[in-house]
């Protein structure tokens, strides 16, 4: 079984394809690629398309091996949630392009889970054999299985079970491997700071009771030599009379 690189059906457009597609998109990406063989197999192997489970071009055959890709559900993951500002250069946020110093901050973006499933369907149990045996080695490893979106982040994929059905279609064997799947990704705030220097700091300590102004612009004084402080603030040295 060997593994090439096969056009995308799609051009991405870097930086952004937008949230759901740059998922999407990253995750097709990552199967594409797989090749099967059999005795019978013309040029000894076989290509393993991968579609959408309802594409939005509509296949006039559909051909096996193959896998399909599903989405599910999303949830908002609580685990990873931050609070705090954060500068919108960050990796995720590539719909917002700045590109010089000072960068605008934001909230810290909502982290997302997107969970999706991924068939691997063929008529021969040598092929899905093959096609599992690949997954679980590499693109979809139960550890350290990762994908890198059209837009340049990389993300985590879990892999949270795999099951195998065997069943008849049309009076023929069909094999599946199901993939249950967890990626994740962020949604950012919609409200911005824009970050503004410092130009001034006012420090004013005023008696909570008559108002008066205990420090402050006006009642700063420099401390000539030989003098002393007030000896109504404690803690001070004091000359001692003779």
């Amino acid at each position: 079984m060997t593994m090439t690189d096969p056009p995308n059906d799609v051009v991405p457009n870097p930086p952004f394809l937008g949230l759901y597609t740059e998922e999407d998109m990253g995750l097709k990406n990552l199967l594409q690629g797989l090749y099967v063989s059999d005795l019978n197999a013309p040029n000894e192997t076989r290509p393993v398309p991968v579609w959408f489970h309802n594409p939005e071009r509509e296949e006039r055959r559909v051909t096996y091996p193959n896998i399909t890709i599903r989405f599910d559900s999303e949830r908002v993951a609580h685990e990873r949630e931050h609070r705090g500002w954060v500068q919108i250069q960050y990796k995720y946020l590539q719909n917002v392009q700045f590109d010089t110093d000072p960068y605008p901050s934001i909230n810290y973006p909502l982290p997302m889970d997107f969970d999706y499933t991924v068939t691997a369907s063929a008529r021969i149990n040598q092929h899905i054999s093959q096609i599992s045996g690949h997954l679980a080695m590499s693109k979809l490893h139960p550890r350290f299985a990762q994908m890198e979106c059209p837009g340049g982040t990389v993300r985590r994929i879990t892999v949270l079970g795999v099951s195998r059905t065997n069943s008849m279609e049309i009076e023929k064997r069909i094999f599946r491997q199901i993939y249950q799947l967890r990626i994740s990704t962020e949604i950012e705030d919609i409200v911005t700071l824009l970050p503004t220097r410092v130009r001034q700091v006012v420090i004013n300590l005023l008696e909570k009771n008559t108002g008066q102004q205990l420090w402050g612009p006006r009642s700063i004084a420099t401390i000539t030599p030989a003098s002393y402080l007030s000896s109504e603030i404690p803690g001070q040295y004091q000359p001692v009379e003779e």
